[in-house]
């Protein structure tokens, strides 16, 4: 993975790594093979389904420490 670059960029410079990185997801996704995208679907499905007999409720993350210093 590339290290991020150290030097400020511009709005524009930003945008344009968003929009390539975006072609290049977009990209992916169209040259797989249907199979390949209908099994990751399921396994995603299968994380955000409670678990079977389960009444509780997803529990919230809480917010980090650091947000409470400020206060």
């Amino acid at each position: 993975m590339r290290q991020p670059d150290q030097s400020p960029s511009s709005f524009a410079a930003i945008m344009e790594g968003k929009r390539s990185r975006r072609d290049v997801l977009m990209s992916a996704v169209a040259s797989a093979q249907p199979a390949d995208l209908e099994a990751s679907a399921e396994r995603i499905k299968a994380v955000m389904r409670k678990p079977a007999g389960s009444q509780q409720r997803r529990q919230r993350i809480a917010p980090p420490a650091f947000l409470a210093l400020s206060e």
